[in-house]
């Protein structure tokens, strides 16, 4: 019994050493003494030797919109006098980004942003700064999807970040009438009474310039209006109603096809003027709530499908 007690009593001393060990060691990394490194921040490197991205969406306008990117000084301590950081827009990296990403973004014009510099200042004791954009939205393409790309090329004698130096931000154009609702109404098919309107239903407008929207139904992951065929989700081929809107009275003053006026299968669209054919927006006029529209579908010429629906809007796309 003695020497069991004497073992045990050994035994704990030994753990509670080892323990004593284990809270005094000094292995962790002392981060007061990393060095600053500059860097265009973002949640996560991309891991794949193509530049990290970040999106971002604007609403067509006559004036340019403005779009800041972050740029840190990274370090245990701020920065104790000014640091100028150079930046650079990196066309190269558009063509990487696409073909490691298997993607096809328009590399975005010199007419689509201006620069007031291509140096921003990190003050002393700060440690990030805003580098400002304009983005010229009304010289773009809104069925285009853009890439800006931006790269630090001098970091004022600092190291620049190996992972975060390079980002693309990807642009994509709205109008303010673009988004995602829940469509009700009625619809009639004169050729064939099978076919009858598939309400409620979401569908979205999509841009297709500054003054118009495309009709984009996602159940069926096309430019196109949902139905029901025998009681069976369907829509349309080479349909979908393409508005044109003022722009001050938030009218619906005319409606063609997306595919064509007509298309190859001969539809087209036209707009019933006996509707309200008009949005209903904000108290700010930035957003819409609701829209009423009459139109009809013709098909060689002839009326074939008319359509009174209410748009209520749901939310951005």
């Amino acid at each position: 019994m003695k020497k069991n007690f004497i073992y045990k009593l050994l035994t704990g001393v030994v753990l509670i050493s080892g323990l004593s060990g284990c809270l005094k060691d000094n292995s962790q990394p002392d981060f007061t003494k990393n060095k600053p490194i500059i860097e265009l921040p973002i949640g996560s490197s991309s891991g794949n030797e193509a530049a990290n991205s970040i999106a971002a969406s604007f609403t067509v306008s006559n004036t340019p919109a403005d779009y800041f990117v972050w740029v840190n000084y990274a370090a245990p301590d701020a920065n104790s006098k000014d640091v100028t950081i150079t930046l650079s827009v990196d066309t190269a990296a558009v063509s990487q980004f696409n073909k490691v990403n298997g993607k096809s973004y328009t590399l975005l014009p010199t007419v689509g942003y201006t620069l007031a510099s291509n140096k921003i200042t990190i003050p002393a004791g700060a440690r990030k700064v805003q580098f400002p954009v304009k983005i010229n939205t009304a010289a773009l393409d809104p069925t285009k999807t853009y890439a800006f790309p931006l790269t630090i090329v001098d970091g004022s004698g600092f190291t620049i970040s190996a992972n975060f130096a390079r980002l693309i931000t990807i642009i994509s154009l709205k109008n303010k009438w673009d988004g995602v609702y829940t469509v009700t109404g009625t619809m009639t098919d004169a050729v064939n009474p099978a076919i009858t309107g598939q309400y409620p239903h979401d569908m979205q407008l999509r841009t297709q310039g500054p003054n118009t929207d495309a009709i984009y139904d996602p159940s069926q992951n096309t430019f196109g209006h949902g139905i029901l065929n025998g009681g069976a989700g369907s829509y349309y081929g080479s349909f979908s109603p393409l508005f044109t809107i003022d722009g001050a009275s938030n009218k619906i003053t005319a409606v063609v096809n997306y595919y064509g006026q007509p298309a190859t299968n001969g539809r087209a669209a036209v707009l019933d003027a006996s509707g309200v054919n008009a949005f209903t927006m904000s108290s700010d006029g930035s957003t819409p709530v609701s829209f009423k529209v009459k139109y009809i579908m013709t098909e060689n010429g002839s009326n074939r499908t008319s359509f009174e629906e209410t748009w209520t809007y749901k939310s951005a796309r």
